[in-house]
């Protein structure tokens, strides 16, 4: 019996010795660290791994304070397909964030709605600044480069590995096309495809099946008449060798539940394309 329990002792020493370093190795260094969360929890971002990250330092009392608009836009827009913000408060430029986190936290979904993950105050320059802040802004990020942080709301992006791919200034807005065109970029990846096209195909849960599906199209020859028709599909996973993914369901179309499960577009009018 002492010898079996030994033994099971010595495997889970090995096993625990070994799983360290692997979860170590999978999270990109960039979300290598812990933060609090505005509730005062303690959150690891490397939750966040997989995700399009933003970065923000925000503030409730700033001329772009505003911005948290255009963030929760995008973030009502994208956060299907990937993208996370978090805002970050700081009261380190010209006192501008003087509230606790509940008021914070009260200022944000009262006058702006916000829904995406807020953190604790925290400083994000000079001598406290927080480890993450200390490694992102070491980095020479286009178009913004390296150096401390100048002004609330500046905003550094993470591409889906966690490597961070741009940082903006305050005056930037989110809602700008230059930095829509960086977040589109990101959220863009060729691997949820085969044709290369970097589009994310639309997900619709079928509330039968419990299950997910995504929407592609195909170009099917008519007969006779050398011309081409549109059908629309869905299928399992998120690639797909017979068809090309789709972004949006068209505007024509909705999204109908067989009495099986499976799902099909239909054109408004009632009738399946």
């Amino acid at each position: 019996m002492r010898l079996a329990l030994t033994i099971c002792f010595a495997i889970l020493a090995v096993v625990s010795l070994n799983a360290a370093p692997v979860s170590a190795q999978e999270t990109p260094a960039a979300l290598n660290f812990k933060m609090k969360s505005i509730h005062g929890e303690e959150i690891s971002l490397s939750k966040y791994v997989g995700k399009v990250v933003v970065f923000v330092n925000v503030a409730s009392k700033c001329g772009y304070t505003p911005q948290y608009q255009q963030l929760q836009e995008l973030h009502a827009k994208y956060a299907d397909q990937g993208l996370a913000i978090i805002g970050i408060p700081c009261n380190q430029f010209l006192g501008q964030e003087p509230g606790t986190e509940e008021e914070i936290l009260a200022f944000c979904q009262e006058n702006y709605g916000v829904e995406f993950d807020l953190m604790s105050k925290v400083n994000v320059k000079g001598k406290e600044q927080i480890e993450l802040y200390r490694y992102l802004t070491a980095l020479d990020l286009a178009p913004n480069g390296r150096g401390p942080v100048k002004w609330n709301f500046e905003k550094i992006v993470l591409d889906k590995t966690g490597k961070p791919v741009a940082r903006f200034s305050s005056k930037v807005s989110p809602a700008s096309d230059e930095f829509i065109a960086v977040i589109q970029k990101a959220l863009a990846d060729p691997a949820f495809n085969k044709t290369g096209t970097g589009v994310k195909p639309y997900r619709h849960e079928s509330k039968k099946l419990g299950k997910s599906y995504y929407l592609f199209s195909k170009q099917v020859p008519l007969k006779n008449s050398g011309q081409s028709s549109t059908i629309y599909f869905f299928a399992k996973e998120p690639t797909n060798d017979k068809g090309t993914p789709v972004a949006e369901v068209p505007e024509d179309k909705v999204v109908t539940e067989t009495k099986t499960g499976m799902l099909v577009l239909k054109n408004k009018d009632g009738k399946q394309p």
